[in-house]
C-alpha cells in the first residue's frame, strides 16, 4: 500500500482530539500506521469509518507491550494500531458495534494521573537544567573575566540558542500538561472521556521547532567533534594566512639569535604557526622564540590574531581592549606571569582605529593590542626591542592590505 505523510496537527495530550483526527484520517482512506510528535506515517486504502481510542501506559525501552492490555482491547473487538513514545497505545476498529473496553472514568483516571505524575516530575526537571544551562553559560562567559573572547572562541552560541530554545519549550509543555490535568479533573468529576472534539488544522510552530532543535544539536557536535579537526596543527611562522606576523627579528635587531626545538623532519615547538577554528571566529597562534639571554630575559613573542564574521565586526575593538587587560594582569601561564602585581605604562598610537602598546615598570613584559574592522589582534613580548617603535607593522596585522 502507498505510504502517506502527514504533519500532526494536535497534540498527544489532546486524547479526544488526537483520536477524532485519526478518525477523520481514516474517512479519507489514510490509516495510521506509525504515530509521531512530528509527523505519522499512513497507509492510503479505501475510506472506512473507523473508531480509535488512546490507553496510557509508559513502559521502558526493554518492556513488552502489556498484553492484558491488548487482550482486553481483542475481546471487545479493537486491534493494536501504534504507540506514542512509549507513553500511549492507540487501538482501534472497523466495527461501530464494538463495546468500549474502558467507561469507569475513576478506573480511566488512575492510570492517566500516573501518566500526569511523570510528566510533571519531567517538567521540574527541564527547569531546573535551564537554570543550571544558565548558570553554565554565565560562567562560560564571565567565568575568566573575558566574555568577549569567550563569546568569539566558546560555544557561547549554540548555548544560548539552546536556552532560548529550552525557555521556548516550556509553554508547549506546560500547555500540555494542563490538558492531562484537566481530563483527570473531568474524570475524577465522574464525567466520562469524549471521543469526538474539535481538533487545530495545524500547528504552525512544531517543524519550525524541530528544526531549531536539529540545528542547535548541529552547531553543538560542529563546536566539539568538527571544528577542532580543522585547526590545531603546527606550521611555520611564515605559513600563517589572512596577515604577517610582527617578526621578532625585527624587533630584536641584527643580533637576533632563533632559538629552535626542532629536529629534521619534526614541528618546531618555539617558533610556530598554528590556526584554531571556531564558530564565531578564526584564530591564528603565532609564536617565535629567541636564545635565553645571560641576564634571565628569554625572548619570546606570542600573537593572538582574530578574523571576525563581518557582523561581528563591531567586537573587534573590545577584544582587543579585552585581551590586553588581560595580558597586563601577568597570570596566563608560566612564562607571562609576574609573582607581584606590577603597574604598567599604555601608549595609543594617533592612527585611526585602535592600537595600544603597554610596558610593564619590571620584568620586562611588554603587550600590544590593535583592531581595525572585522580584524583583532593581541602581541605579548619579552626582550630587548620596543612595540612602539613598530606601529606600522602592528597595525598592518588587522587593516586590509593595500591594493
Amino acid at each position: 500500500m502507498k505510504r502517506i505523510y502527514k504533519l500532526t496537527p494536535v497534540s498527544q495530550y489532546d486524547i479526544a482530539g488526537m483520536e477524532s483526527w485519526l478518525q477523520d484520517m481514516a474517512a479519507r482512506g489514510l490509516h495510521l500506521k506509525k504515530f509521531r510528535p512530528l509527523f505519522c506515517t499512513f497507509e492510503k486504502g479505501p475510506a472506512a469509518p473507523m473508531r480509535y481510542r488512546v490507553e496510557p501506559h509508559r513502559r521502558a525501552p526493554d518492556d513488552d507491550l502489556p498484553r492484558q492490555m491488548l487482550e482486553l482491547y481483542e475481546d471487545f473487538g479493537w486491534d493494536y494500531a501504534d504507540e506514542v513514545n512509549r507513553t500511549q497505545l492507540i487501538f482501534r476498529t472497523a466495527d461501530p458495534n464494538a463495546p468500549e473496553p474502558h467507561t469507569d472514568p475513576e478506573l480511566q483516571a488512575r492510570g492517566w494521573r500516573n501518566m500526569y505524575r511523570s510528566d510533571r516530575n519531567g517538567f521540574a526537571v527541564h527547569v531546573l537544567s535551564l537554570f543550571l544551562l544558565a548558570g553554565f553559560l554565565l560562567y562560560v562567559l564571565f567565568g575568566a573575566g573575558t566574555p568577549v573572547y569567550a563569546a568569539v572562541t566558546g560555544p557561547v552560541l549554540p548555548l544560548a540558542l539552546l536556552l532560548l530554545f529550552g525557555v521556548g519549550s516550556l509553554a508547549p509543555s506546560y500547555r500540555d500538561l494542563s490538558l492531562l490535568s484537566a481530563l483527570i479533573r473531568s474524570l475524577d468529576a465522574g464525567v466520562p472521556m469524549e471521543h469526538r472534539a474539535a481538533y487545530p488544522r495545524r500547528r504552525p510552530w512544531a517543524l519550525p521547532a524541530f528544526l531549531a532543535a536539529v540545528a542547535i544539536e548541529v552547531l553543538l557536535l560542529v563546536f566539539w567533534l568538527v571544528l577542532p579537526l580543522t585547526g590545531g596543527q603546527m606550521l611555520r611562522v611564515a605559513d600563517a594566512e589572512g596577515f604577517t606576523p610582527l617578526s621578532l627579528e625585527a624587533l630584536e635587531g641584527a643580533d637576533y639569535d632563533p632559538y629552535t626545538m626542532a629536529s629534521d623532519g619534526f614541528v618546531d615547538y618555539a617558533n610556530f604557526a598554528r590556526p584554531n577554528r571556531y564558530l564565531l571566529s578564526t584564530q591564528w597562534e603565532v609564536v617565535q622564540t629567541g636564545q635565553w639571554e645571560a641576564d634571565g630575559q628569554w625572548v619570546r613573542l606570542e600573537i593572538l590574531w582574530f578574523d571576525l564574521p563581518a557582523p561581528l565586526s563591531c567586537l573587534s575593538r573590545p577584544l582587543a581592549q579585552e585581551l590586553l587587560d588581560r595580558a597586563m594582569a601577568l597570570d596566563d601561564d608560566i612564562w607571562w606571569t609576574a609573582e607581584t602585581p606590577a603597574a604598567w605604562e599604555v601608549s595609543y598610537a594617533p592612527e585611526a582605529g585602535f592600537l595600544a602598546a603597554a610596558r610593564c615598570e619590571t620584568g620586562g613584559f611588554q603587550a600590544a593590542a590593535a583592531a581595525a574592522g572585522d580584524k583583532a589582534v593581541l602581541v605579548r613580548y619579552t626582550g630587548h626591542g620596543d612595540l612602539t617603535e613598530h606601529w606600522a607593522e602592528l597595525a598592518g596585522m588587522v587593516l586590509p592590505p593595500d591594493p
